[in-house]
């Protein structure tokens, strides 16, 4: 369907954003680059994170960790096209994120959405998380993809973090860390492959700022890690793509601490 794009005709029947919020009727949208409609998006998300800046109870510290995931999202995706320092390849399609800057409905829908509740909200960062760039990196060892760590298990702290996808990389550059949260996944994750290289670790992550951390925490150590809807809640589940267990000597805790 014709989604159309700000400043269209008007009277033209939106399609709501599958599984998420529905589509905004009868609102104008005035023609802005998708720079500048970024920058709205970024302005209105810390706006509304300096109202619950203590976050005292449930509902607000959920909104507020739902500001700090939306900001990452839009800090990360749909910046300017070109290469990282020590990408071997192009950068993916614009993501998400990039191409709601520039659609209608998707316009409209995020510019309401620090507005709703942060149940609601949750239901767009989980759409947003579903359709982020991991699935490609869910698969096994497969044919001719090769355990190099045996012959070089000394895995350099650099090409570790290069394992990280290119949004999360970025991620972890930019924002503000919570440490204590990554060391206590990193010694969960060790402690459990260390033990049991083959079994699947499963975890209940309502919030969506923390699967990210614990989505590029396995990346560095080479884990498998998927989210999924579980009796209303997101369960994160993370397996070994080897036969055995070998972490990184020096893990990304300590890796960003030295950058």
């Amino acid at each position: 369907a014709d989604l159309g794009y700000p400043g269209g005709r008007l009277g033209h029947q939106e399609e709501p954003l599958p599984g998420c919020l529905p589509s905004l009727t009868g609102s104008h949208v005035k023609r802005f680059s998708a720079s500048r409609r970024k920058q709205h998006f970024i302005n209105q998300a810390v706006r509304n994170s300096d109202l619950v800046p203590k976050a005292k109870g449930r509902k607000s510290l959920q909104r507020l960790q739902n500001t700090q995931y939306l900001l990452t999202l839009l800090e990360t995706d749909g910046g300017p096209a070109g290469l990282e320092d020590g990408d071997l390849t192009p950068p993916a399609a614009p993501g998400i994120f990039a191409e709601a800057c520039s659609n209608a409905t998707y316009l409209e829908v995020w510019n309401d959405f620090m507005n709703r509740s942060g149940e609601e909200q949750e239901r767009v960062l989980r759409y947003l998380e579903d359709q982020g760039p991991n699935k490609a990196r869910r698969r096994g060892p497969g044919p001719g993809r090769e355990d190099r760590r045996r012959e070089d298990p000394a895995f350099t702290p650099q090409e570790c973090f290069q394992r990280i996808s290119r949004r999360l990389r970025s991620v972890l550059k930019r924002s503000r860390i919570p440490m204590e949260t990554l060391e206590c996944w990193e010694e969960r994750l060790l402690g459990f492959f260390s033990a049991s290289p083959q079994a699947v670790y499963t975890a209940m992550l309502d919030s969506s700022f923390e699967r990210l951390l614990l989505h590029a925490v396995c990346q560095y150590m080479d884990l498998i890690s998927a989210s999924a809807n579980l009796e209303g809640r997101r369960q994160m589940k993370v397996s070994n793509r080897h036969l055995d267990f070998l972490p990184p000597e020096l893990l990304l805790s300590a890796y960003l601490e030295q950058q």
